[in-house]
């Protein structure tokens, strides 16, 4: 007797004494008579020996009919994948089934489960940041609440959706926008979704201003989204919130302007997208710096004036007519700050016309300002454009005195080859060599090293002097 003529009855006898899930897989493939016969065995050894991994395996694949066959056979609808730690509800929203979604809402799935132990997310926040928008719409339809805010982070499903991460999740944004999600709600960092997306998503910036998101939303400091956008970089967000109707000489609570923080941050491509559509070059903070000062500022911070893929923001706000000698409200001006690191900028503004002695309201001059910062060729720059070496300040300290205080043993020597007078006294009646020697109890050996050098230095030029 061949075995497709053996009573069903016995051939579920024979299955009952395989011991693996794949020799009864194997036996059900033998022909189809068997595998009709041997498949909702088959669902059931899987639910009673493997915790229904097959509900698991369905929902990750998107296998409508083997989810159905492990459900009807008993399979955990809440059983937890030992390997991915997911329930299948999760995995079937990660992997963006929403067939597989719907037919587990539909029987009695937990919507509002976290994923495995100890798990924080929830299916419908995976789909939001996965941007599964079908998915989104079986769970929104189950009754779960668009202004959900979320175990793992407090935020809300819509301040999820306005971050990009990989690819733009426009869709998610949409579906929750007409389920009603709140436009104006607060993340945990006090940001509206409208705040978020300016960081990082042009289509969800435009969308949620054109759904009507209050556009003069700002952060602490009178921030607003544009310049949020600016201080970021976010050329392509710049330009929608242009379109959009942003007026682009706006100031927050210290009077930075959108160029002023773009230029604070080193955005050249944003700078020149804002000037060649009016920005006011000249524009002044509250403290009176211009958005040169700021480009200058990061500059000398970032890359020393050394220039690199970011450094031709102070060349470029020059070119574009920024005027070098707008200074703040102490009078500094941006060549004050430049001397502050190496030589580059210092005379790329010597060269537009910048003001080689121009005083700060205490005196100090640029040369004071690159002998206070140590910047030996900053002071090269300016002495070879003729400055006063022995200008003094309102207390009456020279450049001299300025890299003496800060044991600066090659600015001194060039200070002192140029004509700087070691014997010269400030308001108090102090040397430079009396000014270096204050405050020395308790530095280190190696300041204390440099400390001895810069008294050779002026011990050598004062006994020349006496000759």
């Amino acid at each position: 007797m061949t075995l497709h003529a053996l009573p069903n009855e016995l051939l579920l006898n024979i299955a009952e004494f395989l011991d693996s899930q794949s020799s009864i897989n194997a036996f059900a493939r033998i022909n189809h008579h068997c595998n009709n016969l041997l498949n909702s065995f088959l669902y059931n050894y899987n639910v009673q020996h493997h915790y229904g991994d097959a509900l698991h395996w369905a929902a990750a694949r998107g296998q409508l009919e083997t989810a159905r066959e492990s459900l009807r056979q008993g399979a955990n609808i809440e059983a937890i994948d030992p390997t991915t730690n997911r329930r299948p509800l999760f995995e079937a929203s990660y992997q963006g089934h929403a067939n597989i979604v719907a037919l587990l809402v539909a029987n009695s799935a937990n919507v509002n489960a976290t994923n495995g132990r100890g798990g924080m997310e929830q299916a419908i926040t995976i789909a939001v940041s996965r941007n599964r928008e079908c998915v989104l719409r079986v769970l929104l339809e189950s009754g779960i609440d668009p202004n959900l805010a979320t175990s793992k982070s407090g935020e809300h499903l819509l301040h999820i959706a306005a971050y990009r991460r990989v690819q733009s999740r426009l869709a998610v944004t949409k579906v929750l926008v007409e389920a009603g999600a709140d436009l104006e709600a607060l993340s945990p960092s006090s940001q509206t979704a409208l705040q978020i997306a300016c960081l990082h998503d042009p289509e969800v910036v435009r969308y949620l201003i054109e759904s009507g998101a209050n556009t003069d939303v700002r952060r602490p400091g009178g921030i607003t989204v544009l310049h949020l956008a600016a201080i970021q970089g976010k050329i392509n967000i710049v330009e929608v919130l242009w379109d959009l109707g942003f007026d682009i000489n706006t100031k927050e609570n210290c009077g930075h302007s959108v160029l002023y923080s773009a230029c604070s941050n080193g955005r050249l491509e944003v700078a020149k997208f804002l000037l060649d559509r009016g920005a006011k070059i000249n524009s002044r903070t509250l403290s009176g710096f211009t958005p040169l000062s700021a480009a200058v500022s990061w500059e000398s911070n970032v890359f020393g004036g050394t220039g690199g893929e970011h450094g031709g923001i102070t060349a470029f706000l020059l070119e574009r007519g920024a005027d070098p000698n707008k200074a703040s409200h102490t009078s500094t001006t941006p060549l004050h700050l430049a001397v502050r690191s190496e030589h580059g900028l210092c005379k790329l503004l010597l060269q537009h016309g910048v003001d080689p002695e121009s005083r700060t309201k205490t005196g100090i001059t640029p040369l004071h300002e690159a002998a206070r910062s140590g910047s030996l060729e900053s002071a090269r720059t300016l002495l070879a454009a003729n400055v006063n070496v022995q200008s003094k300040d309102k207390d009456k300290n020279t450049p001299l005195h300025f890299a003496a205080r800060r044991y600066h043993p090659e600015l001194v020597e060039l200070l002192l080859q140029a004509g700087a007078d070691p014997m010269a006294k400030n308001r108090h009646g102090k040397l430079a060599a009396d000014v270096a020697m204050e405050g020395i109890i308790g530095r280190s050996n190696e300041k204390r090293a440099r400390l001895r050098t810069v008294l050779d230095h002026l011990e050598a030029s004062s006994s020349l002097q006496h000759k």
